[in-house]
């Protein structure tokens, strides 16, 4: 490959219809990498999504492969030594790689406006010069030595940079370019490339190293170098002799082999022990460079095609390989006299060898591009190692492989096979799945290394097809088990034969009529049914939950679908729930669906359970999980719905019979439910409601619709009137549409008819919580009577209450002025009396301050008097004598008396009560509701307690309105 394009293999611009098709293929080995041509930097939209031509595309190939090697390099290089006038030419030969996860850094380090190859050439010119340019000198006069780090130093810079690893080897020019500086004295001699041979009888090696020379003497030195070099020969063949001799002599002295296998360490000695017996013995100055004479070279093996054996087995494999051998040592390689030829022969051989003694034919065929191939080189590096010599990379390729379809390892091959069985129609496709391992690779060359997936897929089409032919289809929808073993047992037979083990197979019919063998729902949805009421109708939808147990109850069924025959149990779910509600009644449908209204009878919910679960477990044989019946909306059904809870109100004002003032009630009612045993007259009612209104549905149908108009608008501020006139009216058709008008009436003319015109106002403006409770429970039997009479309804009566009339108004005003005037007369009686009682007061205080006084000077006396007793009755008892004894009692009757004088008696006061009945209000003397019902024989019904909470006890504007003076 041309020298300009030698980083080909690691990296390559290539164009953008080349960068989208690599991009497609997955690979390990390489990566397209998308660079902006103004900045150098790496494009974050997909290769795919790029578009313009604002982007450069690298194509960069790691190591994993290995080919992708740079091809040699060799770059020329002075290193120029100003303070001493002289120039050293070196020839750097180095190949480059990419290591896996590098490849954006090597493509962005050398991207440029040339190529590559000419930015990694400009790196490693400066990389030398950074190197060398603080002490060219030192480098020159050590060079065996400052060469190896150089060599290092070029390595670290190119992975740290670049991201590129090196394989490097440097060498002096074969150009002359070495010159010495003047010598004080005269320049007597000179060469640029005095060969001498180091011969190492006793390991067979021979090395030539070249020194350039430049002798000369100081003006003191002059004599002693006159004398020395007198010999009769020309001066500069009498320096060399003498040089050789010494030479020989110092690695005769110190061993030729030392010499060579320490070669970098005795070279620098060798140098030092010429200058100084040159100094000696001729008084001559030299200046010295020590290097090889021959500068070996990598070179290429192949591509060559060797037939090569494996260590078990007899069959020749073919092998094509491709090498190169680099230079590992220069001095090893220089030494062991091993050239091209032999090396190349010496490869060959210990290939063979490896092979034959190392690997089995498996790891030939699975592992020969990967370990066989790493562990291949490190066998020949061994070798090569005491040859100064190792191997740069190793292709491995082998038509045998190629050629073959064993797979690496365990791989899955998927194939159906459709067959025909017995009584049925169609084919029946059983899927199988199969993972093989190979195990014996012999077996597998032998047998002509048949391609798998067809191999398989023979295998299973001769083994099934038969086996399932003397089968009946109930029977695979049974159990496939057995069948399954059958195949897997075979297969594994089979794929013996051909050095494979079957790890694992399943082989399973896709049978359309698995499904019922799971859980599956039968949906008979939104069907309309009658009731044992020809005129009403109801509707239901049935989910049932089931799967098939036993296939011999659907046998006749199975030459059809799935679907065909999920539809037929659908049907008989349908005329089974047909068959029920035509003998329920509409009532018990919507009233006890789900719970029965006695316990002798089950709910119609139930009934439809028992009913549809033994209809189809008798025909299909299913195991049913759930079944489940849901009312659905019909007119009736959102009738009850919207009707229950819905509230009303109702006024009725009642006349007088005297020509009083009338007396009005007010209310609140709730729609509760439906009256038992008055479902016909509701349902009566329903129907003629429905027939009679159709005008006002198809307005609330316009309404609505109309306001949902307004509302999608948006800005709904400048229609608020119009929108709270749609919905007003909608509230009226609605109350229209369910009778809350009709129930209103209804409630307002029941009160009528049972108060007008038929009991005194004065017996309604009841008088107390008694008589209040009385006319609530009558007005509450009333309603709700005459609604159960004429709907079918229960009704709840909630917050009764009576206006207040003028005469009560009148009323409540003279009592006001009644108790204000008892109020202040009180108040005056109140204040005399406090006067009187004050002047009492003073009065008594007087007199006990006297009795105080008097009782106070009494009892002193007494409490001294009481002392002395007391006193006198310890020494009695302490005498304890008979006269002692009756004088003690005498004494103790005395205390006792005393005492007994000594407590104060209570003072009575007389304090005048004061009278506050004038406060209490007089007792009414008129006649009371209980009364007139009394009158008319018409008892009222016992209060009930829970009523109460139906009455309003007091109005929002006068808590006086239930009760008159």
């Amino acid at each position: 490959m041309n020298q300009v394009n030698f980083l080909n293999r690691v990296i390559t611009k290539i164009e953008r219809g080349e960068a989208v098709t690599k991009t497609k293929v997955k690979n390990s080995t390489y990566e397209v990498i998308p660079i902006k041509k103004k900045t150098g930097e790496i494009t974050q939209i997909p290769v795919l999504g790029i578009l313009g031509g604002d982007v450069v595309y690298y194509l960069v190939c790691n190591s994993n492969d290995p080919d992708n090697f740079g091809e040699r390099k060799d770059l020329e290089i002075e290193i120029p030594d100003f303070a001493h006038d002289r120039t050293l030419g070196l020839s750097i030969t180095y190949r480059a790689s990419c290591d896996p996860n590098n490849e954006i850094k090597v493509a962005t380090s050398l991207h440029s406006d040339n190529s590559p190859n000419g930015e990694l050439d400009k790196k490693m010119k400066r990389w030398v010069t950074e190197l060398t340019r603080d002490n060219p000198a030192g480098f020159i006069d050590n060079y065996v030595e400052q060469v190896n780090k150089l060599k290092t130093a070029l390595k670290e810079k190119a992975s740290k940079e670049v991201g590129l690893r090196l394989d490097v080897r440097i060498s002096q020019t074969q150009a002359p370019h070495l010159v010495f500086s003047k010598l004080e004295a005269f320049n007597i001699a000179e060469n640029n490339r005095l060969i001498v041979e180091i011969v190492d009888i006793a390991n067979n090696r021979k090395l030539g190293i070249a020194l350039a020379y430049l002798a000369g003497y100081q003006a003191e030195d002059r004599g002693k170098a006159t004398q020395a070099l007198s010999s009769g020969r020309p001066i500069k063949e009498e320096i060399e002799q003498r040089i050789k001799h010494w030479v020989n002599d110092f690695t005769r002295r110190n061993a030729p082999g030392k010499f060579i296998d320490e070669y970098q360490t005795e070279v620098i000695k060798l140098r030092e022990e010429l200058q100084e017996r040159a100094k000696k013995e001729t008084g001559l100055r030299l200046e010295l460079n020590i290097t090889l004479e021959k500068q070996p070279e990598s070179f290429k093996i192949g591509p060559a095609e060797i037939t090569v054996y494996v260590n078990d087995s007899d069959t020749a494999l073919d092998l094509k390989f491709e090498t190169e051998l680099l230079v590992a040592d220069e001095v090893k390689a220089t030494s062991s006299q091993w050239g091209t030829l032999p090396l190349t022969k010496l490869v060959k051989d210990e290939i063979k060898n490896y092979l034959l003694k190392e690997i089995t034919i498996s790891q030939f065929f699975y592992e020969l591009k990967d370990t066989v191939r790493n562990n291949l080189v490190n066998h020949l590096n061994s070798i090569l190692d005491d040859k100064g010599r190792q191997i740069g990379y190793l292709s491995l390729e082998s038509k045998a492989i190629s050629s073959s379809s064993i797979p690496k390892e365990l791989i899955e091959i998927q194939h159906t096979v459709q067959c025909k069985v017995q009584n049925y129609s169609g084919f029946i496709a059983v899927e199988n799945t199969l993972q093989m391992l190979p195990q014996d690779v012999r077996r597998y060359v032998s047998a002509q290394s048949p391609n798998l997936q067809t191999w398989v897929e023979n295998k299973l089409e001769k083994i099934i097809k038969p086996l399932l032919l003397e089968k009946k289809y109930i029977e695979l929808l049974k159990d496939f088990q057995r069948e399954s073993e059958d195949i897997r047992q075979k297969m594994k037979e089979e794929a013996k034969s051909i050095g494979y083990a079957v790890e694992h197979i399943v082989s399973l019919p896709r049978l359309e009529h698995h499904k019922l063998k799971d859980s599956f729902e039968i949906a008979d949805e939104n069907q309309e049914f009658r009731t044992n009421t020809a005129v009403v109708t109801v509707k239901l939808s049935t989910i049932v939950n089931a799967k098939v147990e036993d296939f011999s109850k659907i046998e006749d069924y199975l030459n059809s679908g799935v679907d065909e025959i999920i539809e037929e149990m659908r049907k008989l779910i349908n005329s089974t729930t047909k068959e029920v509600l035509l003998k329920i009644d509409p009532q018990r449908f919507y009233l006890h669906f789900y719970v029965a209204e006695t316990t002798q009878e089950k709910s119609v919910e139930q009934e439809l359970k028992d009913r549809i679960t033994e209809a189809l477990k008798e025909r299909f044989g299913l195991k049913i999980n759930s079944v489940v019946p849901i009312p659905e909306q019909t007119e009736i059904m959102e009738y009850m719905q919207r009707i229950m809870g819905m509230p009303g109100t109702f006024e009725s004002e009642v006349t007088s019979t005297n020509g009083g003032e009338s007396v009005k009630f007010t209310g609140d009612f709730l729609i509760s439910g439906i009256e038992k045993d008055r479902w016909s007259r509701f349902e009566s009612r329903f129907l003629g409601m429905q027939q009679s209104r159709q005008e006002l549905r198809q307005e609330l149908t316009s309404l609505k619709e109309e306001h949902a108009n307004i509302i999608s608008i948006g800005d709904i501020g400048p229609s608020n009137y119009e929108l709270q006139r749609i919905r007003d009216r909608i509230t009226s058709i609605e109350g229209q549409l369910f009778g809350i008008q009709e129930i209103k009436k209804c409630i307002e003319d029941s009160i009528l008819d049972n108060l007008f015109a038929t009991i005194d106002s004065q017996a309604l403006q009841y008088l107390d919580e008694r008589n209040k409770l009385a006319i609530a429970l009558k007005i509450q039997e009333w309603a709700k009577a005459s609604v159960s009479e004429k709907y079918g309804l229960t009704i709840e009566i909630t917050g009764l209450r009576r206006t207040e009339t003028e005469e009560e108004k009148a009323r409540a005003q003279l009592r006001q002025a009644t108790t204000q005037a008892n109020l202040e007369q009180s108040l005056k009686q109140i204040e005399e009396s406090a006067k009187q009682s004050q002047l009492k007061l003073e009065a008594k205080t007087k007199h006990r301050e006297n009795q105080m006084q008097i009782s106070l000077k009494m009892y002193e006396d007494k409490s001294a008097l009481l002392q002395e007793l007391n006193q006198k009755r310890q020494k009695l008892r302490l005498i304890g004598d008979k006269i002692s004894q009756e004088e003690l009692k005498d004494v103790e009757e005395q205390i006792k008396i005393l005492e007994s004088e000594m407590i104060d008696s209570s003072l009575e006061d007389d304090d005048d009560a004061i009278n506050l009945n004038l406060l209490k209000p007089q007792a009414s003397r008129k006649t009371s509701f209980l009364d007139e019902m009394k009158r008319r024989e018409l008892p009222p019904s016992q209060p009930n307690p829970s009523s109460q909470s139906i009455i309003d006890v007091s109005d929002s504007q006068n808590e006086d309105v239930w009760h008159s003076k």
